[in-house]
């Protein structure tokens, strides 16, 4: 036992007694309480995704009135974490990206298209994945014209034991069309809107063909189809094209559509001019000669088109695509100027 302090052992002995030990003190109310209850579990959105452990959604700010950058990091770490192999199309990582993508679209106030549960299966060319299809109804008349904003979500898969994650190809898309569905659906519109996250775009544009031939909404009213693919790089990253670029470190990279071109390119720049945003075109010929394709081409023949990219050339289809080297504010700037094609369409409509 040790011994008391000099001075504290004088006090006891002038007491005349030796002092009482102190009095048990009751457990708090924290140490007695039960632990808090297990969260439910995650209810999965799409049959596809019912018998794979879900994914859990990223903490988000779910009342940020633009697109928050905050938001757009966690996506895109999420989407392009090596534990989910890739992405690749038909893979069951795909299918529970899906599904998590389906929850947040729902959880936004979003609907699935009706007769489906968000996540539409299809069958092409020998690979079987999903499209995610969501709709939010405007103001105006239920036949009036809609807007579809569509990024896929799958990537490249692994090979040779080696994650192509696919951070700006194409998580950098997803991230920007989540957080435009999040801050569309917070401001409300006259217009519907239509969001896709299309499957197997790297397979050969597989999901937008599947949506094509079988749309969830009538193609005669879609008015503007906007496709995100690498958004999340700067400007031309790794081609000196970018060295005669006027501001490139701000600009974004575009092709219009054949059908109506001078009408598109004419609303992209009024809402271009509204963001100052400076603008780096592709001619859609071009584009095409040189091989790429993307999901807005199969809409051509239907509708008119924006492809708004990077167009970077760094890192592309390579294991190296990773969310560090990710350009939040280039996303961010991809996201508002979407945002701002749905409202410059809806001034249209009103005029």
């Amino acid at each position: 036992m040790p011994r008391l302090p000099l001075a504290l052992a004088l006090v006891l002995a002038s007491c005349g007694a030796p002092a009482a030990p102190p009095a048990a003190q009751p457990a708090s109310p924290a140490a007695s309480a039960p632990p808090p209850p297990a969260p439910p579990p995650v209810q999965p959105a799409c049959a596809i995704a019912a018998d794979l452990p879900p994914l859990l959604p990223p903490r988000l700010d779910l009342r940020a009135p633009e697109p928050s950058r905050e938001n757009l990091r966690a996506w895109v770490d999420l989407l392009a974490d090596p534990a989910l192999h890739g992405r690749a199309a038909g893979s069951a990582d795909n299918r529970r990206v899906a599904d998590l993508l389906a929850r947040a679209f729902l959880s936004f106030g979003f609907s699935p298209p009706e007769g489906h549960d968000p996540c539409v299966p299809f069958e092409r060319d020998g690979v079987r994945d999903q499209n995610v299809i969501v709709h939010l109804r405007g103001k105006a008349r239920p036949d009036g014209p809609f807007v579809l904003v569509g990024a896929h979500y799958d990537a490249q898969g692994e090979r040779g034991g080696e994650v192509y994650p696919g951070a700006d190809d194409n998580a950098s898309g997803i991230a920007a069309l989540l957080e435009i569905a999040r801050v569309h659906a917070l401001r409300g519109s006259d217009l519907d809107l239509v969001v896709v996250a299309f499957g197997a775009e790297e397979r050969g544009v597989l999901g937008a063909e599947a949506f094509v031939e079988a749309p969830t909404v009538p193609l005669a009213r879609l008015a503007l189809m906007v496709n995100l693919d690498m958004v999340g790089r700067p400007l031309l990253d790794g081609s000196p094209l970018r060295l005669v670029v006027p501001r490139a470190s701000e600009a974004l990279g575009f092709v219009v559509g054949a059908r109506d071109g001078a009408k598109t390119r004419a609303l992209l720049d009024r809402a271009a001019a509204r963001e100052d945003r400076p603008l780096f075109g592709i001619p859609e010929a071009a584009f095409r000669r040189l091989g790429y394709a993307s999901d807005s081409v199969p809409f051509g023949p239907h509708a008119p088109t924006i492809f708004l990219s990077d167009a970077a050339l760094a890192d592309y289809h390579q294991p190296t695509d990773t969310p560090d080297l990710i350009d939040l504010d280039q996303i961010g700037r991809a996201a508002r100027l979407t945002l701002t094609l749905v409202d410059e369409v809806q001034k249209e409509r009103r005029e």
